[in-house]
């Protein structure tokens, strides 16, 4: 069977769109995982903090084809009074490097999958040498103590609810501590040892929060805090 061409003999758009529906999604799949890598080289701007790669995890959601499958695998969000949204929508979770934009890994799931679950299923491409940014949504134990087996560094925002114990105060202000698992899981569990940055932002503006970072570089001369806090 041939494929329809549109003008100066290129494929049309609706070739394209038939031609990928007949070859299906693992093709695309193995090929990313081929693919897909960190690009940043040694000058690269924005891609390097403290010796180590930059990159960051987050997740967004996508409109996916208002199809019946698509309906029944991704689902919908829902609006005002009760309706549903126009199309259905895929949750994605991606790790991608800070200076280049390039996304190395990710994580397709249904509307109302949590990010922390699909996180899981990336959360391993991470490798020594890297630092990892995340938000304050992704900072809990199981999450943190995963990504750090990997052997890359860690900077991510915490949440309020989070209170690891203090050890101790080191010279450029931040602190050291211990985080544990909360409720009766952390009574038995061997603590990680920590770094706290906490700091304010002063642009001309009023804001009166104190924003808290979690980080697994524990010296200050490695990565001072105004450093750290300013990625």
């Amino acid at each position: 069977m041939g494929v329809r061409r549109g003008a100066g003999g290129l494929p049309s758009k609706s070739a394209i769109f038939q031609a990928r529906a007949r070859l299906g999604s693992e093709p695309l799949e193995a090929l990313f995982g081929r693919v897909a890598r960190p690009l940043a080289g040694p000058d690269t701007p924005g891609s390097w903090l403290a010796g180590r790669r930059l990159v960051a995890i987050d997740g967004t959601c996508l409109d996916v084809a208002d199809t019946a499958e698509n309906d029944e695998w991704f689902g919908r969000p829902g609006v005002n009074k009760g309706e549903q949204a126009a199309f259905p929508q895929a949750r994605v979770v991606a790790l991608a490097e800070c200076g280049t934009h390039a996304v190395f890994d990710v994580a397709i799931g249904a509307y109302t999958t949590a990010e922390n679950t699909l996180a899981r299923e990336v959360i391993d491409r991470l490798k020594p040498g890297m630092l990892l940014l995340a938000d304050r949504g992704f900072c809990g134990f199981p999450l943190w103590s995963r990504a750090a087996a990997t052997g890359a560094d860690l900077l991510w925002r915490a949440m309020s609810t989070t209170k690891p114990r203090h050890v101790a105060t080191l010279d450029d202000g931040s602190w050291l501590a211990e985080l544990r698992p909360s409720g009766n899981a952390g009574r038995h569990a061997e603590p990680m040892t920590i770094r706290v940055i906490d700091y304010e932002i002063d642009d001309g503006r009023v804001n009166d929060n104190t924003y808290r970072l979690f980080t697994t570089i524990l010296d200050p001369d490695d990565a001072p805090a105004v450093e750290l806090a300013r990625a």
